[in-house]
């Protein structure tokens, strides 16, 4: 039996037509609607939930423990809720605006890309030329045949097909063609003159958002930036989860690998439309992203990264055809996916250190890119070491009570006095996103609201503190928790709070970074003062207070005062390394320089850690 579940959003109705005891989260996936689900859709997280009326099974455990007083005003969680009649579903907002942060601190470098073209006038063959068409055209493009001939067609690139139709084409052309090039050799041959339609795109593949560059190749001018979540959300908010849901299942897998693909390429018309060129006249598209991120994208087995001794296929450079990823481009378009240092330290790290150009300062530095798991660089010139802090997804919204990414709706600002706070948008509060977290908790602390184990204050000891504060105090879910956003100034169904469970998932978050930060300190026999500049990568850190993020101990307190944030220095780096190739041999000289300090063997990492569990 099927039955009707119409679906209310974004100020209109879809209807979809579902099998008895299908699952309402893969409903509306097949309705082309995405939530966010950053437990995978295991209903352990509650970021799924939905108004339904019209009938349906009775709630789970989960479902009660998670939505608490929203069960009686219809909230079920979609990833548990099993159709059994025909129903409405209500979702409050299926388009999230993602404000993602493409802007990032990109030097000027000389264009000299790994894909170029060159146009040629070829002599006409004569009784006293009689060259072979192939090798006429080596002789004047530079490339290098080797004297060889045929078989070495595969290693100049020149594929079979591009020669079946050298013949027709050069004289069709009146010998007058553009070879399109890259490490030294023909890749296609054009007719007439193309070298103007040479463009390159570079994508940083993050685990919760992708973002991407359109660059013309012969000016190295920037022609736009764009972004968006990354689809493969559904699957989990971590890379953990995605791996093991692509071992469970081929289809998984695969879908993964497509998801990425899709998205790539929607940005990718995105890009080309905006800019008023065509797919056809790109020729390289350069990727940055964690370990995990670039496996997916390629099709490569991930698995061995989820499991001790966290063993990836490759941390190579890799040079493919668009078509193995299946990138829309130009058809000899080139994809280049940036070398990782292990299965934690990516390529985005990579590139951040390439960006920020901290491999050549004098002296030592520091580079930090907060997410899920936080990855820390330090050093300079004469050498870096590098490590993984598994922070989990607490500043990135996926294990706070009302978490959320940097999306429309989420608070990124607050101040206990007068309890201002800003939102994404400047709409109605739906969520808080993780800068607007680490100020709250950094405000609690000021006010005694938070004690120095992470407890928030109970009756007794609320009592000291100000009328204004004690009454913001409530129970969530049977947890203490303390009201950031009265219900009558959200635009959900009840008031913003903070619990002390979300408290507990910081300090563990926070804990993890600066015990990272201190290991690599104690592994490099340096203090604080030896560390002449913190450099602060991504969207998250970009959008942090710094103040706020050295109370809590985020950061050390120390080194507040030497903070630069550098932005998407991921997306910068792979944006480098698309527009010259001199950037692209750094970055796998930075790849083989690194060290990289295994946390979790790390006896002075275990004691940092519990160390930094309490706020000083």
């Amino acid at each position: 039996m099927e039955y009707r579940v119409d679906i209310h959003v974004d100020g209109s109705v879809r209807t979809a037509m579902a099998k008895e005891g299908a699952n309402l989260l893969e409903v509306l996936e097949e309705a082309g609607i995405l939530l966010y689900t950053p437990c995978g859709g295991r209903g352990t997280c509650g970021k799924c939930a939905v108004r339904v009326s019209g009938g349906g099974t009775e709630p789970s455990g989960n479902e009660r423990r998670l939505l608490g007083e929203r069960l009686e005003k219809g909230f079920r969680l979609a990833c548990s809720f099993a159709v059994d009649s025909d129903i409405c579903v209500h979702i409050d907002d299926s388009g999230e605006q993602a404000v993602i942060l493409t802007a990032g601190a990109r030097r000027h470098v000389v264009a000299d890309p790994p894909v170029k073209k060159k146009y040629v006038e070829l002599p006409h063959p004569s009784l006293g030329d009689q060259r072979p068409d192939l090798e006429r055209l080596l002789d004047h493009t530079g490339a290098e045949s080797g004297g060889k001939g045929l078989s070495d067609l595969t290693d100049m690139g020149m594929g079979p097909e591009t020669l079946r139709k050298l013949p027709a084409l050069l004289r069709s052309s009146g010998y007058r063609v553009t070879t399109v090039e890259a490490w030294g050799r023909i890749l296609s041959v054009e007719a007439g003159d193309t070298t103007a339609n040479l463009y390159g795109t570079a994508f940083d593949i993050g685990t919760t958002t992708v973002a991407a560059y359109l660059y013309c190749l012969n000016s190295g001018k920037l022609l736009g930036a764009a972004s968006m979540m990354n689809p493969q959300r559904k699957f989990g908010a971590d890379v953990i989860s995605r791996i093991d849901r692509a071992k469970a299942s081929r289809q998984a897998a695969d879908e993964m690998k497509n998801l990425a693909a899709e998205c790539v390429n929607g940005l990718t018309r995105q890009l080309a439309k905006e800019a008023g060129i065509d797919v056809k006249d790109i020729y390289a598209a350069v990727f940055s992203g964690n370990t995990t991120m670039l496996h997916l994208l390629a099709g490569l087995d991930a698995s061995g990264i989820a499991v001790s001794p966290f063993i990836p296929v490759t941390c190579r450079t890799l040079r493919l055809d668009a078509d193995d990823l299946g990138i829309e481009m130009n058809e000899c378009g080139q994809a280049i996916l940036l070398p990782c240092v292990s299965a934690y330290v990516g390529a985005d790290t990579v590139s951040a250190v390439l960006s920020s150009g901290m491999y050549e300062r004098d002296g030592i530095s520091l580079l930090v890119d907060i997410g899920t798991n936080g990855e820390i660089v330090l050093g300079g010139t004469d050498g870096m070491i590098a490590c993984s802090a598994a922070a989990g997804p607490a500043f990135e919204g996926a294990d706070i009570t009302f978490g959320m990414g940097g999306v429309t709706g989420a608070v990124d600002s607050f101040k206990l006095q007068g309890f201002r706070y800003t939102v994404i948008g400047n709409t109605a509060a739906r969520g808080i996103c993780g800068s607007g977290i680490v100020d709250t908790v950094a405000a609690l602390l000021d006010a005694g609201a938070i004690d120095e184990t992470g407890a928030l204050a109970d009756e007794r000891t609320a009592a000291g503190l100000p009328r204004e504060v004690r009454e913001r105090f409530t129970v969530t879910g049977g947890m203490r928790s303390f009201v950031l956003v009265p219900e009558q100034e959200t635009g959900i169904a009840g008031p913003i709070t903070i619990t002390q469970k979300d408290i507990r998932g910081i300090q563990n978050a926070k804990a993890a970074i600066a015990a990272g930060i201190e290991t690599l300190v104690a592994e490099a026999g340096i203090s604080y003062d030896d560390i002449g500049k913190v450099f602060l990568a991504g969207g998250f850190g970009s959008t942090i207070h710094i103040g706020s993020a050295a109370r809590i101990g985020l950061l050390p307190r120390q080194l507040a005062d030497r903070v630069e944030a550098v932005g998407n220095a991921s997306g910068s780096g792979a944006s480098e390394c698309l527009l010259s190739r001199q950037m692209l041999r750094s970055a796998e000289q930075i790849a083989r320089k690194i060290r990289y300090v295994e946390l979790s063997a790390s006896r002075i990492f275990s004691e940092k850690y519990i160390e930094n569990m309490m706020f000083m």
